[in-house]
């Protein structure tokens, strides 16, 4: 129903009332038509508020606009602002300025001129441009490509598989899981695992509870492969195991691994255990210290 429709039954309900009072129409019809106008005028109200809720938008497809959702079938291009419902496209998605949204999903493509906050998770798959940065309540869960020029900071886990650029830190509170590339222009940061898989680069520090880049993929791939590189400090509050990377910093665990094809150009230290792959390079003897010192 067109928003502008309630003008056409306000125009209905006030011809109805001049044609009962000119006598044109009887008692029974009246009543009958002005019950069905009135109800058709709520409607369309209702309709014409929500419409005003929404941000300007373009829709090349199919829409659903309910009071929790915004649903869009083809492209939509927004021009910002608090949607305050879910999002979700299967399509295109162009975003003019910053968006606030509920759970944004979508099946095709991203693009966001200016910031991205969802109060809840974030779903995408193909190719994921933002412009500002991310902000997350929940979790999220790319597949493709994704390219974020400021700070990603999710309450949930990040998941993804593909391409991964963030131009500023990477904080995810319940965890990290990256397959592919993945490039962090600041820290990367975790209070549970960080597991990544592929090649990592990451200029600032590494932190989280079980630390893992390249943990499971067998030796001879990694002899084949560009190593990862953290130009800062790698920090596990637990397990660090590291194969095919060069950490320019320091390396602390309570339990460390230096693996095959890995360098470590600062100092190992450990608590419990240390274990060193033939094929690792340490520039200085590891060093173990007391649980109290396990501290970036």
């Amino acid at each position: 129903m067109s928003e502008h429709e309630y003008k056409m039954y306000e125009e209905l309900l006030d011809l109805l009332e001049k044609r009962y009072k000119a006598d044109e129409i009887d008692k029974e019809n009246y009543d009958e038509l002005k019950e069905r106008y009135t109800k058709k005028l709520e409607v369309a109200k209702e309709f014409a508020e929500k419409q005003k809720e929404v941000p300007r938008m373009k829709v090349a497809g199919a829409q659903t606009i309910s009071d929790t959702l915004a649903s869009f079938a083809g492209s939509v291009t927004i021009n910002g602002g608090d949607v305050a419902r879910d999002i979700r496209v299967a399509g295109a998605a162009k975003f003019n300025d910053d968006i606030i949204c509920k759970n944004l999903k979508v099946a095709g493509s991203v693009k966001s001129a200016g910031n991205i906050t969802a109060h809840g998770d974030v779903k995408t798959s193909g190719s994921f441009k933002c412009g500002g940065f991310l902000h997350a309540d929940r979790d999220v869960k790319v597949a493709g490509s994704c390219k974020i020029d400021s700070e990603v900071i999710i309450g949930g886990k990040l998941g993804t598989s593909g391409s991964f650029s963030c131009g500023g830190d990477l904080q995810a509170e319940n965890g990290i899981r990256a397959a592919g590339s993945s490039r962090v222009e600041g820290n990367m940061l975790s209070q549970s695992t960080v597991s990544l898989a592929g090649r990592a680069q990451i200029a600032g520090n590494l932190v989280g509870e079980d630390v893992g880049i390249n943990k499971d993929v067998i030796s001879h791939r990694l002899k084949r492969s560009r190593p990862s590189i953290v130009e800062g400090s790698v920090f596990g509050t637990k397990e660090v195991i590291l194969r095919n990377t060069i950490v320019e910093q320091d390396v602390k665990g309570l339990f460390v691994e230096i693996g095959p094809f890995s360098e470590v150009k600062g100092t190992v230290f450990y608590v419990e255990n240390i274990k060193v792959d033939k094929k690792a390079k340490l520039n200085t003897e590891p060093v173990q210290i007391s649980i109290d010192q396990l501290k970036l």
